[in-house]
């Protein structure tokens, strides 16, 4: 009989006989019987059809129960790897706190970072040397303190290895006794073609087509305009018999530019030419006391405005360089040149150089105004002619020009004083069929012509208080006609269109 050989049926096995676990456990170290201890008789075949033994059951707990430990221990080791370091991290900021040093400013723009130093930890085996610091009140935090490190070190890196660059290299500029601050050179930049101004500009500056210096003849005459004097004291007699030093009273080339914020010569656009009257001055009475640029900038309109020196703060009304053939023209030429530099983009003199023009002349202007209408050689720019209080003379030539250029607009406004003129200009425009008004109406200048009565007004504040405070500013603001059709126009100068800035 095989029962119980190791190659009986695999349905069969060897098992104990069932007896209580305790029973057999107490049996194996208390029982004195040989014959329990050794239990000869303890196989019998017993069906075991996919039972695991106790022992296998035992196993399979003991091998859960070490995972689990495992598992425990893991997470235990992590939590205190966790804080350990967390703690180092905020030990170390702690003492980078209360022992960095910061260089002289002077020493920190060389770049020498040496003497920048943290105390070395405990347990190193060579300590960095270290400088004692005593805190300060107005430290900043150490994050800052080397960034700011950093960003020097990184800038005059750049400034080594692309010397050919320079102009878009930052360079390090210490503002205080801190920390250094990073300032960034301006970058060069090419500007951009009419691009708008970002910031109004008023400015003086010389003009080579001047109307003065002057030493030519006076229009229509053999008589020089300097006739009286010799050397520095050659001079003009002017319409009182006074005579007017040369050197003291035609001897300032400059001009008065004023480009307002957010004028853009791609927009179309207006050049006012504005010409002073008898005693006055650029920076005193236009700029100042007239408040000519402000009133431009006012208006909103795109416009800028030119304004050229005749007699300085002397009574009269010579045109000098204007009485010549084409010598606004020269003047205007110019004046396109010096707005494109004053605008940052020299590019930009083409589109200064076909603007529409408006004179506006106040008192002894009209001078030079009478100058320009005869042989100024830019009458197809002048879109509109702006008198305030200012037709003292030639009425029969502001009637041709006003016949002669349909399109174009006519103020005159007056005080009491100048009433008898401006009737009688009304007269020639009568005998030539021209309708005129005594009001302005809005987005009808181009072809209007009016007079204006502005009544018992002090003629020295008529620039700035006329039939309305500020009515240079006024008189623009109604050619804000630019509409659709200025929008679509191929060429936006070739018509009195200006637009808003």
């Amino acid at each position: 009989m095989q029962t119980g050989h190791r190659n009986s049926s695999a349905q069969q096995s060897f098992q104990r006989p069932s007896l209580p676990q305790g029973a057999v456990h107490r049996a194996r170290r208390f029982s004195s019987d040989p014959a329990v201890v050794r239990r000869p008789e303890r196989y019998v075949v017993v069906e075991t059809r996919g039972v695991p033994s106790t022992d296998a059951a035992v196993r399979e707990l003991r091998r859960a129960r070490y995972a689990l430990y495992a598992c425990a221990f893991l997470f235990v080791a992590t939590m205190s790897g966790s804080a350990a370091f967390l703690y180092g991290k905020m030990g170390a900021q702690t003492r980078i706190s209360q022992q960095v040093s910061i260089l002289p400013p002077d020493e920190i723009e060389r770049g020498n970072f040496a003497s920048t130093s943290v105390r070395a930890k405990d347990g190193d085996p060579e300590p960095a040397p270290v400088r004692e610091l005593s805190p300060r009140r107005d430290a900043v935090a150490p994050a800052e303190i080397i960034a700011r490190s950093f960003s020097t070190l990184e800038t005059r890196t750049r400034q080594a290895t692309s010397t050919a660059r320079t102009d878009r290299i930052a360079s390090a500029s210490p503002q205080d006794a801190i920390a250094p601050r990073v300032t960034p050179r301006p970058q060069a930049v090419t500007p951009q073609r009419n691009s708008a101004s970002r910031e109004a500009k008023t400015v003086l500056v010389d003009f080579e087509s001047a109307p003065f210096p002057y030493n030519g003849n006076m229009p229509n005459s053999e008589r020089r305009f300097l006739d009286r004097g010799e050397g520095a004291n050659r001079g003009h007699t002017n319409f009182r018999g006074r005579v007017l030093k040369a050197s003291e009273v035609f001897n300032d080339r400059r001009a008065l530019l004023h480009i307002p914020q957010g004028f853009d010569p791609n927009k179309p656009g207006v050049i006012v030419v504005f010409f002073h009257g008898h005693g006055a001055n650029l920076s005193d009475d236009v700029r100042d006391r007239q408040q000519v640029p402000e009133q431009i900038s006012a208006s909103g309109v795109n416009a800028v405005m030119v304004a050229p020196q005749f007699a300085v703060n002397a009574a009269d009304s010579s045109a000098g360089k204007f009485w010549e053939k084409d010598g606004f023209k020269r003047f205007m030429d110019e004046s396109a040149k010096q707005f494109a530099k004053l605008s940052g983009d020299p590019r930009a003199a083409r589109a200064f150089a076909k603007m529409p023009i408006v004179i506006v002349a106040y008192s002894g202007g009209f001078g030079p105004t009478l100058s320009v209408l005869d042989r100024g050689g830019v009458n197809q720019r002048i879109r509109g002619i702006v008198l305030l209080d200012a037709l003292y003379a030639g009425m029969d030539k502001f009637a041709d020009w006003i016949a002669s250029n349909r399109s174009a607009f006519f103020v005159s406004s007056y005080t009491p004083h100048t009433r008898g003129r401006n009737v009688e200009l009304e007269r020639l425009l009568d005998d030539k069929s021209i309708s005129y008004s005594a009001e302005l109406k809005p987005n009808r200048m181009p072809g209007s012509v009016t007079f204006l009565p502005a009544g018992d007004i002090s003629h020295r504040d008529f620039v700035s208080h006329a039939w309305a405070d500020f009515p240079i500013k006024d008189i623009l603001a109604r050619l804000d006609d630019v509409g659709q059709n200025a929008a679509n126009s191929a060429d936006a100068n070739s018509r009195f269109f200006v637009a808003r800035r």
